[in-house]
């Protein structure tokens, strides 16, 4: 394979950019890498691609095939790391069994080998529990030099089966703790190279660096997205355009039978792009209609046409009118009550995508391609949505969003009382386990209005309180009779020996007003008196955006103390839930 300038390039980049460098202060992201093999090509790649996403980074290595000895003492093989990336390879661990397994095709070799993926994992499983930061790690390549003929069908279906065994094991026990590391996809990587193509033969049998340039790059690319990942919140709503973006043509002059929207192309083309935004809805994702066009024509497009794969239910919020469409995004922003800047926005027109740029920057606008046959592949080359946890709430969000709708609706008809009274409200408190950890992250760190103290913690420091006997980690999940809610309070509670002190209080805001925050709280100070304390108290840390629970313990019961911010009440007076609600 000859090399592309693009790699030169970016090798030269990483040289003189390290060479004069003044980082003055400036935040550096310590990458620590260990292999199971020669890494050090990744380095320049690695940093550009970092750089490309803003973050400035060091990259330093583990000794050459080192990783048991980085997973038991991390900090002696890569001090100072905040990220800590392991890349291995079957043949590189394993090269006495694989070439067992060559050899008969399998029998007790490969079952040593998956046992040994199993070891690995494991050790990685420890690292990921004992290092303060994020680990990466790689799933094993396919096994490629070595002697294999890479045209024997019968040997490569072989190793294909075998890699994708010892894979499964080595995840398995690679995610086993209440920390999970970060999967980077090192195979797909090399498929998409090729697996010829992506080896080095003569760098391999001089260096040990196994991998051509093109993987290099490749693999740095995808490790670079991964960690990104970490430290974006992920896309949570679609929107889209309709005329010449779910269907080709304008409906409101080609009218219900002259749009292209089939199984013949380029209708087919359409239907499979709708059939890809339907997979992100049916994964959490929020879908939202911002069209220009009469509201009726396209309602008969969605109910009555045979081909649509998108129906209304499917839909959380419809803006199809006539006004700019970055108006329309920000209203709908304000009716999900989502930031903007969690928001896609697909449209075919340049002067949409323009405008949307200008005025929302924090948008990210995606163009409809001149040629129909790439839309469907659109949203999944855009990476936006690759990786993502997807909780159980996340799955039911729009689903939440429409009964939500439905009970807008039904509380214009009523008084307060009345509606409250109407809904069947019932609250669930619970103590959290690690199937709600993800969400319970996801509340803590995205919570503002209704948040007492506003301390932001990783998925990692809440798995440790949840480890902690000093600590009682508290989820609220809500629902009525028009659905579930899902999980939309968190508590943490730090104990002593007769005084439980409330370290963290908040409410997801979309369930506020309906007494459930009383609820909760008379939950949470049950529980600590059934514990044996004495008095709970909690704090109030004011920021620019909790404004509104400055008095949430002094209208429970609880009384200012000596200390600033700080609230008590007796364990065996909390506050009494609201009547119109049941406790579970």
């Amino acid at each position: 394979m000859t090399e592309s300038p693009t790699l030169r390039e970016r090798r030269n980049l990483w040289r003189s950019h390290v060479a004069e460098r003044d980082l003055d202060g400036r935040p550096v992201l310590n990458v620590g890498v260990t292999a199971s093999f020669t890494a050090e090509p990744l380095a320049p790649y690695l940093g550009t691609a970092l750089l490309d996403g803003g973050i400035e980074a060091e990259i330093e290595f583990a000794d050459f095939n080192q990783i048991p000895q980085v997973c038991l003492d991390p900090e002696a093989h890569l001090p100072g790391a905040d990220v800590i990336v392991v890349l291995w390879r079957i043949e590189d661990i394993m090269a006495n069994l694989l070439d067992s397994a060559l050899a008969t095709r399998g029998g007790d070799a490969l079952v040593s080998m998956v046992n040994e993926a199993e070891m690995i994992g494991a050790m990685v499983a420890q690292l990921t529990q004992t290092h303060d930061g994020p680990v990466l790690v790689s799933t094993p390549s396919q096994p490629v030099g070595f002697g294999i003929d890479p045209s024997d069908d019968v040997e490569a279906r072989a190793l294909r089966t075998w890699r994708q065994g010892i894979e499964t094991a080595f995840i398995d026990a690679a995610t086993s703790g209440v920390q999970v590391p970060v999967v980077v996809d090192l195979a797909a990587a090399q498929q998409s190279v090729g697996i010829v193509p992506s080896f080095d033969e003569r760098k391999w049998q001089m260096y040990r660096q196994p991998f051509a340039e093109e993987l290099w790059a490749e693999l740095a690319g995808r490790i670079a997205a991964a960690n990104e990942r970490l430290h974006t919140p992920p896309p949570k709503v679609l929107a889209l355009d309709c005329d010449n973006t779910l269907w080709g043509g304008i409906v409101g002059e080609d009218g219900l039978g002259g749009i292209e929207l089939g199984q013949a192309f380029p209708g087919s083309a359409f239907r499979d792009f709708q059939i890809a935004a339907k997979r992100l809805r049916e994964q959490g994702i929020l879908l939202a209609i911002v069209s220009k066009n009469e509201l009726a024509d396209v309602e008969e497009v969605f109910e009555s046409h045979d081909d649509m794969v998108l129906k209304p239910d499917d839909i959380a919020a419809w803006r199809v009118n006539w006004e700019p469409k970055p108006d329309n995004l920000a209203s709908i922003a304000d009716e999900l009550n989502l930031g903007i800047d969690s928001f896609v926005f697909v449209d075919d027109s340049d002067h949409e995508i323009a405008s949307v740029r200008s005025r929302l920057p924090m948008v990210t606008a995606l163009q409809v391609p001149e040629e129909p046959a790439e839309l469907p592949s659109l949203l999944a080359r855009s990476g936006l949505f690759r990786s993502r946890s997807v909780s159980a709430e996340d799955r039911q969000r729009t689903e939440m969003m429409l009964a939500e709708r439905a009970r807008t609706s039904e509380r214009s008809e009523m008084s307060q009382e009345e509606f409250l009274a109407s809904l069947g409200l019932w609250v669930e408190v619970f103590d959290v386990g690690t199937e709600q950890l993800g969400r319970t992250a996801q509340l803590i760190n995205k919570t503002n209005q209704f948040n007492l103290t506003t301390r932001r913690r990783t998925e990692s420091e809440v798995a440790m309180l949840l480890d902690s006997d000093d600590h009682r980690v508290v989820a609220m999940r809500v629902g009525d009779r028009f659905g579930d809610y899902g999980i939309t309070g968190v508590a943490v509670v730090e104990r002593g020996e007769d005084t439980s002190s409330i370290d963290t209080f908040l409410m997801s805001c979309r369930v506020l007003g309906r007494g459930v925050e009383t609820a909760f709280l008379h939950k949470l100070v049950d529980g600590e008196r059934d514990q044996g304390a004495a008095l709970v108290t909690g704090q109030y840390l004011a920021t620019q955006k909790n404004a509104q629970v400055a008095d949430f313990y002094e209208r429970n019961g609880f009384s200012p103390t000596a200390e600033a911010g700080e609230f008590e009440v007796s364990a065996t007076e909390g506050p009494t839930p609201p009547p119109h609600l049941e406790l579970r």
